[in-house]
C-alpha cells in the first residue's frame, strides 16, 4: 500500500509491450502496471470494506446535501449583532475623512435647526392658492427645489399649461416673503443644529478639510442664514440650488462647489444630509463617501435604503480626523 492507496507491483513494461491498458506508471523509481481484473475485484471489496470510493464507480451524490453545502459557502456570513461604547465607536469611525478633501453638508435639518417652517411654509401658501396639498404628500419633497415642487402639485392640480409659470411665480413670492418673515424675524427660533457646530467646522479645517453648504433654499434665503448663523465667517463656500440648472437629486450643487473650491478628485468629497434627496444627489455626483443624519427629515431606515454609507444623529458626531492631513503634491498644469 503506498500513500493509503493498494497497488500490484510487477516487472518493467518494455515500450514495445506496453498496450493502453497496460500503461506503466512510474512513482519513486519503480514501475508499477495497473491491477489485474481479480486484483481489482480484490480492491473493490477492499474499499467497500472501508468506506473507500471506488473509482470504477460513478459517485453518488446527495443532491440535497450538496445544495446545502453550496448554500453555505455561498451564503454570506450574519454578523455578530455587537453594541459599542461611545469610545469604541469614535475609535472606529475616527479615519472616516482622513482620504476627504472636502464636505459638502445640506442645511436645513443638518446644520440648521428650524423646525420644519419651510415645508409648513410652502404648503400653507399652495393651499392658500388652491392646490390642496394634504401633510402627507409633502414628505418626499424634502431637499427639493421649490418651484419644482410647486409645479407638480399645480399640475395635479389641474392647472392649466397657459397659467402654470404665473401661478408658480406667485406662489414662490408668496413663500418667500412668508419663509423671511417666519426665518428673520426678532423672535424667531431657527438656530444652529448644535452648539458646537462652529468648532466642529474649525477642527476639520485645522486637519485640512474645507467645509461648504448646499441646499434647496432660495439663494437669497441661503445668503439670510448663512449670515444670521455666522456661517459666512466659518465655511469655505456655499450655494443655492437656484444658482445651477437643476437642484437636488442632480450632482450640480457638489460639481460647482468642487470647482470653486478647487477640489480636483470627487472621490475625497464627503457629501451629508437629513434627506433621501441628499443621499441620491452624493452618488449622483460620484461622493467617496455619502452620509445620512437623523436630525431632520428622514430615518436611518430610508436613508441606509437610499444608499447611505454611515448614518449619525447629527452631524457633529462625524469624528474629526486627529493629524492635519499633508498636501497632496499635484502635478504641472496640462497645457496641451
Amino acid at each position: 500500500m503506498i500513500g493509503g492507496t493498494l497497488f500490484h507491483a510487477g516487472l518493467r513494461l518494455t515500450p514495445r509491450a506496453m498496450t493502453p491498458a497496460s500503461k506503466v506508471m512510474a512513482t519513486g523509481g519503480r514501475t508499477i502496471r495497473p491491477l489485474a481484473s481479480a486484483y481489482q475485484d480484490a480492491l473493490a471489496d477492499w474499499k467497500a470494506k472501508y468506506g473507500v470510493p471506488d473509482a470504477r464507480k460513478p459517485a453518488v451524490v446527495d443532491k440535497e446535501q450538496e445544495q446545502k453545502v453550496v448554500h453555505a459557502v455561498r451564503s454570506a456570513v450574519n454578523p455578530t449583532r455587537i453594541a459599542l461604547s461611545e469610545h469604541m465607536t469614535q475609535r472606529a469611525a475616527r479615519n472616516i475623512f482622513n482620504n476627504i478633501d472636502l464636505i459638502v453638508s445640506d442645511m436645513a435639518g443638518t446644520v440648521v435647526e428650524e423646525g420644519g417652517i419651510v415645508y409648513e411654509t410652502l404648503q400653507r401658501v399652495m393651499n392658500e392658492d388652491g392646490l390642496n396639498v394634504p401633510d402627507e404628500a409633502m414628505h418626499p419633497w424634502h431637499g427639493a427645489k421649490k418651484e419644482a415642487v410647486i409645479e407638480h402639485f399645480a399640475l395635479q392640480a389641474g392647472t392649466k399649461s397657459g397659467d402654470l409659470e404665473a401661478q408658480i411665480v406667485r406662489i414662490s413670492d408668496n413663500f418667500l416673503k412668508a419663509i423671511e418673515e417666519a426665518y428673520f424675524k426678532e423672535d424667531s427660533s431657527v438656530r444652529l443644529i448644535d452648539p458646537n457646530l462652529e468648532a466642529w467646522m474649525r477642527n476639520l479645517q485645522a486637519a485640512g478639510v474645507k467645509v461648504a453648504l448646499d441646499t434647496g433654499y432660495p439663494a437669497r434665503i441661503q445668503e439670510g442664514l448663512v449670515k444670521k448663523l455666522g456661517f459666512d465667517h466659518v465655511v469655505d463656500g456655499y450655494i443655492s440650488a437656484y444658482q445651477v440648472k437643476e437642484g437636488r437629486p442632480f450632482p450640480y450643487m457638489i460639481h460647482q462647489l468642487m470647482e470653486r473650491l478647487g477640489i480636483e478628485n470627487v472621490r475625497r468629497v464627503a457629501k451629508v444630509g437629513d434627506s433621501v434627496r441628499d443621499i441620491e444627489e452624493g452618488h449622483n455626483a460620484g461622493c467617496g463617501l455619502v452620509i445620512g443624519v437623523t436630525s431632520g427629515a428622514d430615518t436611518a431606515e430610508a436613508l441606509l435604503a437610499a444608499g447611505a454609507d454611515i448614518i449619525a444623529d447629527v452631524i457633529t458626531d462625524l469624528p474629526v480626523p486627529q493629524k492635519k492631513m499633508v498636501p497632496r503634491i499635484r502635478g504641472l498644469p496640462d497645457l496641451s
